[in-house]
């Protein structure tokens, strides 16, 4: 079986999944992406990130060289790692005769034109696509999708947060090992709703420390020194684009992990998932996918995004228990469904038609 593997770009997590799904087994994959990931040269074709633009133009000249490479290589499936980035043409051009086309979406967006887009994209036998939770796959069935199937997104590096020492990590970070550490780790955008927690923990009674670790993105240093200014000494603040080593070390540190994202984002979480590795208490929104995953398997604490007091008591329950936290089955249970290996299974039935 000859699958194409097509990506736009290589942002955050996006060049660990398609990596991943390339190294599988017993299939021949090719790729259409801004860079090789290991494939041999004849399989792989260059995509310029550069020229990525929003134009009706731009995208029908993408959809001409995909179109080309299925053609030419005699490709059986086509799978678009990254649906979000081209359901604005409503998948024009996509459907290709013997060809089975999949989807893969990161997140869910709202209004009717993504409706519509999303049921385009995805109608026939011959298409499917593919979310990371069940409350999307639900949403999706609610919008008149059929063909979805959930699968996991995964911890890419599981082994190396399995051999991390946390004690070690804390030091690294200057932290005290006795006083509970709340992980805000990642880019800092402004759906993850940072600087209205940053301002609720002025009230917090109980003793804790505040780990800020990743590149400011669309929050400026100084919003996020302002709001921090009245418990500073607490704070240990590394603002900037962290390597994948500074990540990983970052996640470990933390006691609790930050997840109390606005409610315009549904969809999966990478230093949830990550945490997860390292069986850290999540701290969590309760709406959308992230509040299902954390309470359907017992991963940590939710609390409404809008109610700011109910926010700060869930923050000190959290530290509270934080530092004695132990997953139950059903935590380990999830666990093991974010292994690279699970991830890895599920895709290759998919490509073979063997999921429902």
């Amino acid at each position: 079986m000859r699958v194409l593997l097509c990506e736009r770009s290589f942002s955050g997590h996006r060049k660990s999944y398609f990596q991943r799904l390339s190294d599988m087994e017993g299939i021949e994959f090719y790729s259409f992406a801004p860079e090789n990931t290991g494939l041999p040269d004849n399989r792989y074709f260059a995509f310029d990130s550069s020229k990525m633009h929003k134009s009706f133009a731009d995208y029908l000249s993408w959809v001409r060289q995909v179109r080309k490479i299925v053609k030419e290589n005699r490709i059986d499936v086509l799978h678009l790692t990254d649906g979000d980035s081209v359901m604005r043409y409503l998948g024009i051009g996509l459907h290709i005769p013997d060809v089975r086309v999949i989807v893969t979406y990161h997140h869910l967006f709202k209004g009717a034109v993504r409706r519509l887009s999303y049921r385009l994209m995805n109608a026939g036998k011959s298409h499917c696509c593919v979310v990371h939770t069940d409350v999307l796959k639900t949403e999706m069935k609610k919008i008149g999708v059929s063909n979805v199937i959930r699968c996991h997104y995964p911890a890419f590096d599981f082994d190396a947060f399995e051999k991390i020492n946390s004690r070690q990590c804390k030091a690294r970070f200057g932290l005290d090992e006795g006083v509970p550490v709340i992980g805000i780790i990642g880019g800092m955008t402004e759906y993850k709703h940072i600087i209205p927690f940053l301002n609720i923990l002025r009230e917090c009674t109980r003793d804790f420390r505040l780990l800020i670790c990743g590149s400011p993105s669309e929050l400026s240093e100084q919003a996020i020194s302002e709001a921090i200014a009245p418990y500073r000494k607490k704070v240990v603040t590394v603002l900037r684009k962290l390597n994948d080593e500074e990540y990983r070390a970052a996640v470990a540190a933390s006691d609790i992990i930050y997840c109390l994202y606005g409610l315009n984002f549904n969809g999966a979480s990478g230093p949830l998932t990550d945490g997860v590795c390292c069986r850290k208490l999540i701290l969590s929104c309760s709406h959308g996918s992230l509040g299902d995953i954390v309470s359907t398997y017992h991963l940590g604490l939710t609390a409404d995004i809008t109610n700011s007091g109910a926010i700060l008591r869930q923050t000190e329950s959290a530290l509270s228990q934080a530092l004695d936290f132990r997953y139950d089955d059903s935590a380990e249970k999830y666990r093991e469904c974010i292994k690279p290996e699970a991830f890895a299974a599920t895709y290759k039935k998919i490509y073979l038609g063997n999921v429902e």
